[in-house]
């Protein structure tokens, strides 16, 4: 089977889970982000063995579903955003507490990356639960199809237009694609707006669309980045023809903390 293949298959197959439990929120967006977050973080602390770094995976990945969930137990929690800044120190003091009883590959290093992957990884599926919680869900879902068009379009801007190097980062990435994703991102989200009047006003559409046209491809870059870091093609291998699980939702992890900035940044102006 081609790679083209399995990628069609396996959004055949994950687009509408995606979609159903961005639009239904609740129970079904928590089971959905707690498993991506699982997933993600995992990945994310394992590219780093590479480079002889050795995080407590499995301590970081249940502290950090803990974060995940503790929020959805209290009503009104998840909106005091200074207790983003606790959930990073108490996971912190974790962390470099039992670094130091570790009898084996101990370094100051370790605890580091599992503290950055709270705040890479963890902290922007919090905020999509806010976003949900916030009664912005249908919200959600047009992230997932900006974020899709914005992919899509640099893809094939870049393979027909593509003449200048965006980034040595990645080699494959240019400016023509780079441009024409963020271009149509911007005109998608302004047709979404007409679409959905009632869900969407339009400035929100217009600055969606910016923040996901420049953010979105912001994220790919940066997990490219730290995949050349680490000498790894791929975070995982665990959906065919796409990679891994942070691979995938590397775009979501820049756009979901921009979009929320905003919606916040609206009640202050």
């Amino acid at each position: 089977m081609s790679n083209l293949s399995k990628r069609v298959i396996a959004g055949i197959f994950g687009i509408p889970v995606l979609i159903f439990a961005s639009y239904e929120g609740g129970i079904y967006l928590m089971v959905l982000t707690l498993i991506l977050n699982s997933i993600a973080l995992w990945e994310f602390c394992s590219m780093f063995e590479n480079k002889e770094i050795f995080p407590l995976k499995i301590l970081t990945v249940i502290t950090a579903d803990i974060i995940l969930i503790l929020p959805a137990g209290f009503p009104g929690f998840a909106n005091s955003f200074y207790l983003f800044f606790y959930y990073i120190l108490i996971s912190a003091l974790i962390f470099s507490s039992c670094e130091i009883f570790r009898k084996e590959k101990r370094s100051p290093l370790n605890p580091a990356v599992s503290i950055f992957g709270i705040v890479y990884v963890t902290i922007p599926f919090i905020m999509l639960n806010l976003l949900q919680s916030l009664s912005f869900q249908l919200i959600i879902v047009f992230m997932f199809i900006l974020i899709w068009t914005c992919d899509t379009a640099a893809y094939f801007g870049g393979r027909f237009f593509g003449k200048h190097k965006l980034s040595e980062i990645s080699p494959n990435k240019t400016v023509e694609g780079s441009a024409a994703g963020f271009v149509i991102t911007i005109i998608v989200s302004f047709i979404l707006h007409f679409i959905f009047p009632e869900e969407i006003k339009l400035t929100d559409a217009v600055v969606i669309g910016i923040l996901t046209g420049i953010f979105s491809q912001a994220g790919d870059l940066f997990e490219s980045l730290i995949k050349r870091y680490c000498g790894v093609k791929d975070s995982s291998q665990i959906i065919p023809g796409h990679g891994g699980i942070l691979d995938r939702f590397d775009s979501l992890l820049f756009v979901t903390p921009a979009v929320v900035v905003y919606f916040i940044a609206q009640k202050f102006i």
